[in-house]
């Protein structure tokens, strides 16, 4: 045998060796560089403006059925009643009985929506007002939106489906009446579904192609909500699934995002 040859075999072979082990930490490095520079460049685009919430561990999907405020003439009447300073007012009920509809005897002056005692006030001409929260005004000041709770999170249902949650017309800064419907919600408690982080729905929606090139995207707030996106206005029970709402703030306004908790998914309620 050969043994001058085989020495230089395996002179070769562990010089080739060690060529390929530094090739790998070669790359190894640049991709962590690349990583990195990703990692600087969403903390620049991405600024989160609150505290992040905690992840809860008792969260179901939700049942919600409309109820038939003919049902309920008591409650309603009662709401009726009252003098022009506590706000009387007329209440008719749709053919379904499924929508609440009051008309003050005289308008309401609007103060600042985002003060809880004018949001209070308002409430307190509704059914079952303190199972609402404010969310939004219409682009055009023609209404303000309120949703539901459920176990104090927010209840938002599609726009597709035609539902009015609880608006109150707007006119000429003063509030003429509202538009109601309320459902009876209920979830399973022994079927918890497991969530995604707060942070990581962030993410989800950090990497959305319409938010990218941001340099002032800003995470206003975000809170666990649930969410029904059907478009059937017939469909019974409507099915809620949690999700994170998110508001972000940018150049040019703010928006709500909705990001499905179970799946990652951005989910649309318009």
């Amino acid at each position: 045998m050969n043994w001058s040859r085989t020495k230089s075999i395996f002179i070769i072979c562990f010089l080739l060796l060690d060529v390929f082990l530094v090739f790998e930490m070669y790359m190894r490095q640049q991709d962590e560089s690349i990583e990195g520079l990703h990692d600087e460049k969403r903390q620049y685009n991405y600024k989160i403006d609150t505290v992040m919430p905690t992840l809860p561990k008792d969260v179901t999907f939700l049942r919600g059925t409309r109820i038939n405020f003919t049902q309920k003439k008591e409650a309603i009447s009662g709401l009726s009643t009252g003098d022009i300073v506590s706000g009387k007012q007329k209440m008719t009920v749709n053919e379904n009985g499924q929508q609440l509809t009051g008309t003050f005897a005289k308008p309401l002056a609007l103060g600042d929506i985002n003060n809880e005692d004018v949001q209070k006030n308002l409430l307190a001409k509704v059914y079952q007002g303190q199972d609402y929260i404010y969310w939004q005004s219409a682009d055009d000041k023609s209404s303000l939106k309120f949703v539901q709770l459920y176990q104090s999170r927010p209840v938002f249902i599609s726009s597709r489906n035609k539902t009015q949650m609880l608006d109150f017309t707007v006119r000429n800064k003063q509030v003429t009446g509202f538009h109601q419907s309320y459902l009876k919600l209920s979830s399973n408690k022994h079927s918890h579904v497991d969530l995604i982080e707060a942070s990581q729905a962030i993410n989800y929606l950090a990497d959305r192609t319409d938010l990218v090139g941001y340099n002032l995207l800003h995470i206003k707030a975000i809170q666990l909500c649930y969410v029904n996106t059907v478009g059937d206005e017939s469909a019974e029970p409507l099915i809620f699934v949690p999700a994170w709402h998110i508001v972000v703030h940018t150049v040019s306004g703010t928006t709500d995002y909705f990001i499905n908790a179970v799946s990652g998914n951005v989910q649309s309620i318009n």
